[in-house]
């Protein structure tokens, strides 16, 4: 539910196509909340369908026609509305995770080499959450308090997967004690 409201900000922003819709999602929320080009469409058609969008079609001589998307009166009021809704802490599921919670059949260099793989993303995504393209996302905000928010929910992104790095980085320090020396605890 929450792609329909996500798409249903950014069309209230500003008039959006299809494509407009997908590139924001991949420069702004995409940490947070992703979606594929199929989705966006399929959640379009819904969108027009509750009424909370209208489509202009706009005539190009020289490019392919477009449809450009605009949030209505009732689509601005069950945005509204979902605003207003109290939010849950999401559930976790962490791949990673599950994995780690049986990696003891593994010999700890093999551990070591899936966090450390799995760190060298979460440098990837830090350095795709510095980079110029998701630093103007503020600038697109309407207000001070919009540009204040966004740059409070980028700062979230950075300190969620800086976390999870640090960890990462810790397990792999405590996870060298256990080199060589993989041996069952006894139950006795």
């Amino acid at each position: 539910m929450s792609l329909k409201f996500a798409m249903l900000g950014f069309i209230d922003m500003k008039p959006m196509t299809g494509y407009d819709l997908k590139k924001m999602f991949e420069t702004s929320v995409n940490f947070y909340w992703s979606a594929t080009h199929s989705q966006i469409y399929r959640t379009l058609d819904e969108m027009k369908k509750d009424e909370w969008i209208m489509e202009e079609f706009i005539y190009q001589k020289d490019l392919p026609n477009k449809k450009v998307f605009h949030a209505t009166e009732r689509g601005k009021e069950a945005l509204y509305n979902w605003i207003m809704e109290p939010s849950e802490i999401p559930p976790i599921r962490h791949k990673l995770l599950v994995q780690l919670s049986w990696a003891d059949r593994l010999p700890t260099e093999e551990i070591i080499k899936q966090l450390n793989q799995y760190g060298e993303k979460l440098e990837e995504r830090l350095a795709l959450y510095d980079s110029d393209e998701q630093q103007k996302m503020p600038n697109w905000s309407r207000t001070a308090k919009e540009k204040f928010l966004w740059e409070s929910i980028l700062k979230n992104g950075i300190s969620t997967y800086q976390a999870e790095l640090n960890w990462i980085r810790s397990t792999i320090k405590g996870l060298k004690n256990f080199v060589n020396k993989d041996i069952p605890i006894d139950k006795k």
